[in-house]
């Protein structure tokens, strides 16, 4: 085993081993949730206790847990290995290429968490389906039910496009709100994010999360990885905001030109960037989107051939189209719902005001864009929506 900084441990399968001495009275306060690990094809488990415990990471084939009703493979996790705020994250290294795993945590005191599952990716993976959504951070109730119509099309992972919670610095409403709301998807669905402005670039959000390496702060603040022959890439829309703002953004803007240029020699045949801030925008509250990033990156993703761009902060969806490159702006996942300009921006295709997710169903060298909506809010009454496509476009690879 080896440690890093964040507390997060690499590690190869093994035997079952046992805890010996056993902490009293620990609980979860966030339930096992997935990430990705540095290693290609490796999965993070991440969860939170109330005091530091050890505790035995149980897991197997999901054939053999069906078969069997048991996980003959562990790794135990001493109560060291927290950050301060008790939070673990352990990466599960040698796993089989685009296999389906079991998994549950039992603490030392013998709380035990539900069983989850999750697919490991492979190089030429080009069949499976992830999900985007964003802006969650206001009303937790809003945000469990686009939660829950996602996990009905058990998505190989999720992105979220930012402002998760309200203030990123906060730490109950990372555990009691963002972290109850995601509960029934992220035990099985590693989880990808960008940082929103409500965010406020915080220490909670990073060490909430295992996210794939790039640069910035803590090397998360910007990142990308490939799943199957998708490139996912996530870029902040704030950099410019924090300190050293100009020379931050100067470091992004090179490390997303190399990104993209390495992306496209290994032959990935879709590319999908996601941020906070529109680069277009119909909303009647951000029209008509960031022109200052607009001029910086839409050459790039323009030179490079980027298949689609996700953003959210306005809280509505819309499509637009500019130069060939699909932009899509979904901030329906739980924050108060906005409206938008009477006159849309050139390139605006559709828009609605309403809780909804995108599905994105990769199949060979095609890839389906869905806008699943999930409830349309008239006053203060939630009126729920039936989950079939309202909107859709068909992309193919280059």
């Amino acid at each position: 085993m080896s440690f890093s900084l964040r507390g997060k441990i690499a590690v190869i399968a093994f035997g079952i081993t046992f805890l010996g001495a056993m902490s009293l009275g620990a609980d979860f306060i966030r339930q096992p949730y997935l990430g990705f690990g540095d290693e290609p094809g490796g999965m993070v488990v991440s969860w939170k206790t109330d005091v530091p415990v050890k505790a035995v990471v149980y897991y197997d084939l999901a054939d053999n847990f069906s078969s069997t009703g048991e996980l003959g493979l562990s790794l135990e996790v001493p109560a060291e290995a927290a950050d301060e705020d008790s939070i673990y994250h352990v990466e599960l290294k040698g796993l089989e290429p685009n296999t389906a795993y079991s998994y549950k945590v039992i603490l030392g005191d013998g709380v035990e968490s539900p069983v989850g599952t999750f697919w490991t990716s492979s190089f030429d993976l080009d069949h499976f389906v992830f999900t985007v959504y964003g802006d969650t951070r206001t009303f937790p109730e809003r945000h469990r039910m686009v939660v829950e119509a996602m996990a009905a099309d058990r998505p190989r992972f999720v992105v979220h496009t930012g402002d998760l919670v309200e203030n990123g610095g906060v730490e109950d409403q990372w555990d009691s709100r963002f972290f109850w709301a995601t509960a029934p998807l992220i035990k099985d669905a590693p989880y990808l994010t960008v940082l929103g402005n409500h965010e406020n670039n915080a220490p909670e959000y990073y060490e909430a999360f295992a996210l794939p390496r790039g640069g910035g702060d803590y090397g998360e603040e910007w990142w990308s990885m490939d799943y199957g022959v998708v490139h996912l890439v996530g870029l902040d829309t704030n950099a410019l905001t924090l300190p050293n703002g100009f020379g931050r953004m100067i470091k992004q803007v090179n490390w997303l030109k190399q990104d993209l240029a390495a992306a496209r020699n290994r032959g990935a045949r879709f590319i999908f960037v996601f941020f906070h801030h529109p680069l277009f925008s119909s909303s009647a509250g951000y029209y008509p989107g960031n022109e200052g990033l607009r001029a910086v990156w839409h050459p790039i993703f323009v030179q490079y051939g980027v298949t689609a761009v996700f953003s959210g902060h306005c809280h509505s969806y819309e499509r637009l189209v500019e130069d060939g490159i699909v932009y899509i702006v979904t901030g329906g996942g739980g924050a108060p719902l906005g409206g938008f300009r009477s006159e849309p921006v050139p390139g605006s295709v559709k828009r609605l005001s309403a809780l909804h997710y995108i599905r994105v169903t990769i199949d060979g060298g095609k890839a389906e864009l869905e806008m699943i909506p999930v409830a349309r809010v008239e006053g203060e009454k939630v009126v729920p929506m039936e989950h079939s496509p309202w909107d859709s476009l068909e992309l193919h690879s280059r």
